[in-house]
C-alpha cells in the first residue's frame, strides 16, 4: 500500500508542477491583456466552483481568490472545497478540507466582499452509500450553502493520474467514468449538482481530449433523467477547456430536451489566475443549448436566475 501511495504522490507532484507551470502562464497573460470588468447593476457573473489552501490541493488563501474575483467582476462566488471518503487508499494524502478554518478565515469577510457575495460549499467525492454518509456527517454541522457531487476515482483509480489510462482507448475510458458517475449520483441524495460530467478530460492522454454525447448518448440520458427527477442539476465546469475551444452543446442540450432547466457556472479554480476563467462561454453555451435558468445557492436552496434566450 505504501508503494502505491508513493507512486500516486509522485504523480500527483507532476501535475501539480505542470498545473502551477501552466496557471502562471495564464496569470502572465491575464496581467499583459486584462481588461478588468466594470460591474453593472444588470451583469453578473456566478463562479461556484473555487478551492482554497484549506483544501488538500489548493495553496491560495480564500481572501486571495476572492481578490481575483473582484477583478474579473464576479459577482457571486462559492467556495468548494475537496471533502472526499470516496478513496481510502489515498485518505493520508487527501484528508477532507477543514470547513471550519474556511469558515475562520472568512470571518468579517461574508456575506458581501468588495461587492461579491460569497458563499461557503464542498465538493464531496462521489463514491458509493458509504462514503456519501461519511461526507455527510462530515459537513452537516456546517450549514454549507452549496454541494457539488463528483467523480474522481473508478474502480481504484483516480482519474487525475495516467495509471487510469493504460491499456484504455478513449472510449472505453470515458464509458467507464460515465458508468460510474450514474452508479454513484444514487447515494448522494444532499448533493445539489452533479460537479464536472468530463473531470476524465482534464489529463486524458488522447490528442482529442473532447466529451461529446456520441461517447454514450444512453448513459448521458440515463445520467440526466436521473438527476432530473431528483431536482438535481448539472455544472458547466470550464476547467478541462485549458486554451482549446470549448466542448459540451450537445451534451447540455440533450440535458435541456429531456427537462433539464438549470446549470451552475464553476471555473474549478485552485487558484486566482484561473477564477473566473471562461464563465462567459459557458453562459452563452447554455443559452445555446436552451437551457432557462442559471443556479445560486444559500442554505442547499436554489435560486434561478432566467437565461436571456
Amino acid at each position: 500500500m505504501n508503494g502505491v501511495v508513493m507512486i500516486c504522490q509522485k504523480h500527483r507532484n507532476f501535475h501539480k508542477k505542470f498545473t502551477d507551470q501552466w496557471e502562471n502562464y495564464i496569470e502572465y497573460i491575464t496581467k499583459m491583456c486584462y481588461n478588468p470588468i466594470s460591474k453593472m447593476e444588470d451583469e453578473r457573473m456566478f463562479d461556484y466552483h473555487v478551492h482554497t489552501n484549506c483544501s488538500h490541493d489548493g495553496s491560495y488563501a480564500p481572501v486571495e481568490q476572492l481578490e481575483a474575483a473582484v477583478r474579473c467582476g464576479v459577482t457571486e462566488l462559492c467556495f468548494t472545497d475537496h471533502v472526499d471518503f470516496d478513496n481510502p487508499a489515498m485518505a493520508q494524502l487527501m484528508p477532507p478540507a477543514d470547513l471550519g478554518k474556511l469558515k475562520n478565515k472568512l470571518e468579517g469577510i461574508t456575506p458581501i466582499y468588495k461587492g461579491v457575495r460569497v458563499k461557503i460549499g464542498a465538493e464531496v467525492g462521489l463514491g458509493n452509500l458509504a462514503s456519501s454518509a461519511k461526507a455527510w456527517e462530515y459537513i452537516k454541522p456546517h450549514d454549507l450553502d452549496f454541494i457539488i457531487g463528483s467523480v474522481h476515482v473508478v474502480k481504484g483509480f483516480d482519474v487525475y493520474f495516467p495509471e487510469y489510462f493504460i491499456g484504455k482507448t478513449k472510449q472505453s475510458a470515458y464509458i467507464g467514468y460515465l458508468e460510474t458517475i450514474l452508479n454513484c449520483i444514487k447515494h448522494c441524495d444532499f448533493m445539489c449538482v452533479l460537479g464536472h460530467y468530463d473531470f476524465v478530460t482534464k489529463y486524458a492522454p488522447f490528442s482529442d481530449r473532447r466529451m461529446s454525447l456520441s461517447i454514450s448518448k444512453e448513459l448521458f440520458e440515463a445520467i440526466f433523467k436521473s438527476l432530473i427527477e431528483r431536482g438535481k442539476g448539472i455544472e458547466i465546469n470550464t476547467s478541462a477547456w485549458r486554451d482549446e475551444p470549448a466542448w459540451g452543446n450537445d451534451v447540455l442540450k440533450m440535458y435541456a430536451e429531456l427537462g433539464g432547466e438549470f446549470v451552475t457556472t464553476g471555473s474549478d479554480a485552485h487558484r486566482p489566475s484561473a477564477v473566473a476563467r471562461r464563465l462567459d462561454e459557458a453562459e452563452k453555451m447554455a443559452v445555446c443549448a436552451g437551457i432557462k435558468y442559471l443556479a445560486t445557492y444559500d442554505a442547499l436552496v436554489p435560486k434561478l436566475h432566467p437565461i436571456s434566450q
